[in-house]
């Protein structure tokens, strides 16, 4: 571990060296001095891409405030990385920069190089902050747009909305409904345990049947559909699932999605509870 933390710690030393002396030479540069420097280079077609060279040519200034950041960048990069506030921006910085270089002037392997040696700076603990807060912004942009879209859906889409049918001893089951609910951005999708009291009689469902294959119906009534029909039901109002519904549909129109969908049901695993599903009230002991 301190022979690694020792490498480490060389690697982004000589990271700073480079770019501070980098950073000088440049200065001296008349045509860095100037500005011009990337345009000069875009000109030169061994080390230039069309993309580069098209950017320069209608972009001037543009490519005059990128040449004089550069040579800011590169100088305040050894002093700024001390400070955790500053210096996720200059890795940034930093890394648009190589990505620059290695899309404009085709210089792959020195791009990927430099790249991973400025994602050496941050430390583990950083990595696992940072992969936190974009799990939490990642969270909260879900919700936000979760919240946004099934208050559309329940007030503009209610006649699309179904009733899904499962088998509440299942916990393969209640794990796929949890997913349903969080792919359903609409509230399109309302799931329920045909375990629950009176749910068979009220939509009149077949017990048998119910129990074979899970069952989907419209809110405003109609046929139910059952195992791979009903499969292609929800995928139909679940975004997500959009990129596979033509495979599902096409399984379903071979035969092969209802064997498949047959063969997954009956060797589901049920855990009834004293023959109970999880609504059912607990009863007190009286003494």
């Amino acid at each position: 571990m301190m022979v690694h933390n020792f490498v480490v710690l060389a690697c982004i030393v000589q990271l700073c060296i480079v770019y501070f002396f980098s950073g000088c030479y440049q200065l001296m540069g008349e045509l860095w001095q100037s500005g011009t420097a990337i345009y000069y280079i875009s000109q030169v077609d061994e080390f230039s891409r069309p993309i580069l060279q098209h950017l320069t040519e209608n972009y001037l200034i543009v490519t005059i405030i990128f040449s004089y950041l550069s040579i800011i960048t590169k100088l305040a990069f050894p002093f700024t990385i001390l400070n955790k506030k500053v210096k996720p921006f200059m890795v940034a910085s930093m890394v648009f920069f190589h990505g620059g270089i290695g899309i404009g002037m085709g210089l792959l392997t020195f791009s990927i190089v430099m790249i991973c040696m400025e994602c050496l700076v941050f430390t583990d603990s950083e990595y696992q902050k940072m992969y936190q807060n974009t799990l939490r912004w990642i969270r909260y942009r879900q919700l936000v747009m979760k919240r946004a879209t099934r208050k559309f859906g329940f007030k503009y889409l209610r006649a699309q909305q179904i009733i899904v049918f499962y088998d509440g001893w299942c916990p393969m089951c209640r794990g796929i409904v949890k997913r349903i609910d969080a792919m359903d951005y609409f509230r399109l999708i309302r799931c329920v345990s045909f375990r629950m009291p009176n749910i068979i009689d009220t939509y009149q469902l077949d017990p048998q049947e119910v129990e074979l294959r899970m069952h989907s119906i419209g809110v405003n009534g109609g046929m139910p559909r059952k195992g791979i029909s009903s499969v292609v039901h929800i995928s139909q109002k679940l975004i997500p699932l959009w990129v596979v519904l033509p495979f599902i549909a096409v399984s379903k129109w071979l035969g092969i999605g209802g064997y498949v969908y047959d063969y997954i049901a009956k060797n589901r695993k049920l855990i009834p509870v004293n023959h109970c599903n999880d609504s059912c009230e607990i009863t007190p002991t009286v003494k």
